[in-house]
């Protein structure tokens, strides 16, 4: 009958009861919130170091490449370092015997840095660093005045350039073993720089004439047995500037429509040789696999931070509403790492982008709530740099770690 229970059923109900009060309430279902978010760490710096410091390269070790300003009065001081991110601890990388200042240019997966150590402004020199920041000097070509080391391969193969008097750069290249090796520049040019080196031994840069007939600049890309060859832009664009090479030979670089003011398209070009625009924007990446990261353009020319695919298909990412942003970096996961601008452009916040496109805010480090983003790595670690919250803004490098 309706509304009669059995001495069995009564009992159920009760200890059903009792065991919910001991239980409490059940909880909801709510939505996975995902992984946490990498925690922020400032990097250590010298005690006699300023305030100011920044990270340019980070491995998948975990070796962070950068610089900070020593504090000697009279004397201008960078100092490149070396930090670990796994014990958050740093190498100085020291400058050549009678010289005073060094300068970070490009990290391999090793671990060995190149760069560039000084005596002054205008006498410089490259540099390979050894593991424990001891320097060794790079051959410079007969009669030059100075140069610097900006790349270097996981084969050891390091590039830079030299100058002469009057500090035209000559492109350089140098062998694993230090040997110093001459890139030719295209017939007619007088001089030249390198950009990047792959793992194959491939190295972009440009060659340009300046002292005979019409000035002109063009894109290259030289040979591992040093064989130059221009990178013709694409239909429709005039001037092209070629800025990452990937280890599968696809090169990364801007271009200006013809009659344009502005590095505003992104060129790509295959291993083949074949040249694309692929679109409007900044690039700022490229993975070996052909994904591009960088900044689309609005309606206004606002920037949106955007990923292209091989194919060129274009991708926005999310983003604070109202903000400026770009994509600095992406690894192999799909994780993307950049910043928003803020509306002086100095106190940014640091993004990350998840594989869907959607888009998180880093947490700020203890030292300042504004930062900036810029590389990461297959791990997930984050490079990038807070912008201490006063008027000069100076910038103090800084890791994310998962």
């Amino acid at each position: 009958m309706a509304g009669s229970s059995t001495p069995r059923t009564a009992a159920l109900a009760a200890a059903a009861t009792a065991v919910a009060l001991l239980l409490g309430p059940i909880p909801a279902a709510t939505a996975d919130p995902g992984p946490p978010l990498p925690t922020p760490y400032l990097l250590p710096l010298p005690a006699n170091a300023g305030p100011l410091s920044t990270a340019s390269s980070l491995n998948n070790a975990g070796d962070v490449l950068g610089e900070c300003y020593l504090d000697i009065p009279g004397r201008f001081a960078p100092r490149a370092l070396r930090w670990n991110t796994g014990t958050l601890g740093y190498t100085a990388l020291e400058p050549l015997p009678g010289e005073t200042g060094t300068r970070p240019g490009a990290m391999n997966e090793a671990g060995t840095a190149v760069g560039v150590s000084f005596a002054t402004l205008t006498d410089n020199h490259p540099v390979r660093w050894a593991l424990d920041g001891t320097p060794t000097a790079l051959e410079l070509p007969a009669g030059a005045r100075g140069g610097g080391a900006s790349g270097i391969n996981n084969a050891g193969v390091a590039i830079g350039s030299s100058y002469d008097a009057v500090f035209r750069p000559v492109p350089v290249k140098w062998r694993a073993d230090g040997t110093r090796v001459a890139l030719p520049l295209l017939d007619g040019d007088d001089t030249g720089s390198t950009t990047a080196v792959n793992d194959a031994g491939f190295v972009i840069g440009w060659s340009e004439r300046r002292l005979s007939g019409e000035p002109r600049t063009r894109t290259v890309v030289w040979s591992p047995s040093g064989t130059v060859t221009e990178l013709p832009p694409p239909p429709g664009i005039d001037v092209v500037g070629a800025r990452r090479i990937t280890n599968s030979g696809v090169i990364l670089g801007s271009g200006r429509r013809e009659g344009g003011t502005e590095l505003d398209r992104l060129v790509v070009w295959a291993a083949d040789g074949t040249v694309r625009d692929i679109g409007e924007g900044r690039p700022s990446s490229i993975t070996d696999t052909g994904t591009v990261v960088g900044a689309a353009f609005g309606a206004a020319r606002p920037l949106q931070a955007a990923y292209w695919r091989p194919d060129g298909t274009r991708t926005l990412l999310d983003g604070p509403a109202g903000r400026q942003t770009t994509a600095n970096a992406i690894n192999s996961a799909g994780t993307a790492v950049g910043t928003a601008t803020s509306s002086d452009w100095y106190h940014g916040t640091a993004l990350l982008w998840k594989r869907d496109g959607t888009a998180v805010t880093l947490p700020p480090s203890s030292l300042s709530p504004y930062a900036s983003a810029s590389v990461i790595n297959e791990s997930g670690v984050i490079v990038g740099h807070a912008t201490l919250p006063d008027a000069q803004s100076l910038p103090r490098a800084m890791v994310w770690k998962p």
